[in-house]
Parts: structure tokens; C-alpha cells; sequence
């Protein structure tokens, strides 16, 4: 996450998000991790910010660059395993290692 400036496993996302919500980020206790359905509204391809990289990734230029590359989403359903979607090309992974895995994310809100 670039304001821990690490990468972050699924339990350290949940509460990063928690303390986001326990402090009221912004005013607001309800964020989240996106689902999966969710992150494809945050992709847009007509979108070009960059990653910590300088990498084009498709994403509002409303989440600050240098940030990851890729997004961890709530747990699927029923499984020890999390989607990521790699916001360079938009494709989708369900990687092993709910807790060793290591990816950026970025928190929710319904408006």
C-alpha cells in the first residue's frame, strides 16, 4: 500500500481497512475491500495512471500514483484464496497464499 509503503497479505489489507473505518478516514467508517465485481468498475482501460514502476496502470487518477499494480479483494467464497486483479491488463488471478500472498489494495465505499 503506498501510504504503509509495503505489500500487503489479505489479513493486513482487512485491517488496514478496519483502522481506516476505526478512525474515520475522510469522515467515513464504511470502507471495505472491493469485490470482484466491484474492482472491474475501478479498471478502465481509457484510464492511465502509473505504478510505483512507471508502468501504465488503467485506474482513476483519482488514487495516487506509484502505487501497486494489482488489487486484493475480499476472500472468495468458500476458499482460502482471494481474487487480484493485475490493473496493467485486467485480467483476474485466485493465487494460493491467502496470508504469504503479497499485493497492493485499495479501500472501498459505497456513495
Amino acid at each position: 500500500m503506498i501510504d504503509l509503503k509495503k505489500w500487503v497479505n489479505y489479513q493486513d489489507s482487512a485491517d488496514y481497512v478496519r483502522e481506516m473505518n476505526e478512525n474515520k478516514f475522510a469522515g467515513y467508517d464504511d470502507w471495505r475491500l472491493p469485490g470482484r465485481d466491484e474492482m472491474l468498475t475501478l479498471f478502465d482501460k481509457s484510464f492511465e495512471n502509473t505504478d510505483q514502476f512507471g508502468t501504465t496502470i488503467h485506474i482513476s487518477d483519482q488514487f495516487a500514483s506509484g502505487g501497486g499494480f494489482s488489487m486484493i479483494a475480499q476472500q472468495v467464497s468458500g476458499r482460502m484464496r482471494v481474487f487480484v486483479l493485475n490493473i496493467r491488463d485486467g485480467e483476474f488471478s485466485q493465487p494460493d497464499g491467502l496470508w504469504t500472498l503479497t499485493e497492493a489494495a485499495r479501500a472501498v465505499r459505497s456513495l
